[in-house]
């Protein structure tokens, strides 16, 4: 398992590991439930049935766990989509389409959008959240990155990150028009084909 919790990974036990994982499930588990006012030390003890301190054992501060909170969050996310992808989906320009598509369809989950959004809301009132928030996009654009230099490898590592960049934005910036709870508009049908036609013409452009 990946060491999620500030300790040096030698200092943590299967068992800590164990405890680790309930930890951010259950942190996970009140941002989606409760929203952020309601997440402390305390709360997250209590729904995971240990104690205060052994939450600050492996997370000393709030800015600690809500990092490693948003890389437990989209490591989750990769494990569900690798399950997922189709077997016979070899073409890596077919995966990056897949994926791309799939990124979006999760956001229009109402857990997954309501996540988000709260996000989004508190990082402007929030040192902690606005870390969290840089930790989950950071990861994104990583992993956008990694299926850019699959299907344009001649692309320069700048420009491949800057695309990632942008693709994250496009993927992201879909929710303030579709996805749980959004008002439908005829105009807009049709407006994530065509975002995924935009985001593959940019992903397969060849100039740097």
């Amino acid at each position: 398992m990946q060491n999620f919790s500030v300790l040096p990974t030698n200092r943590v036990t299967e068992k800590g590991n164990e405890r680790i994982r309930s930890i951010l499930e259950e942190a996970k588990n009140t941002l989606v439930e409760e929203g952020f006012s309601a997440l402390s030390f305390r709360s997250v003890a209590k729904r995971a049935g240990i104690t205060a301190g052994n939450v600050t054992y492996y997370f000393p501060t709030k800015d600690d766990l809500m990092v490693e909170l948003a890389r437990y969050i989209f490591d989750r996310w990769e494990v569900r989509f690798r399950r997922n992808l189709p077997k016979n989906l070899t073409d890596k320009t077919d995966i990056f389409v897949y994926s791309i598509r799939y990124m979006i369809e999760e956001n229009k989950r109402l857990k997954s959008s309501s996540l988000l959004l709260e996000m989004w809301a508190m990082a402007n009132h929030s040192t902690a959240v606005m870390k969290m928030l840089d930790t989950f996009y950071g990861k994104m654009r990583a992993w956008i990155e990694d299926m850019l230099a699959a299907v344009t490898p001649t692309l320069s590592l700048p420009k491949r990150r800057l695309r990632a960049a942008l693709i994250t934005a496009q993927i992201e910036g879909l929710i303030v028009l579709i996805g749980p709870k959004r008002i439908a508009h005829k105009e807009l049908s049709g407006l994530e084909d065509e975002a995924i036609r935009q985001i593959q013409k940019l992903a397969l452009d060849q100039s740097d």
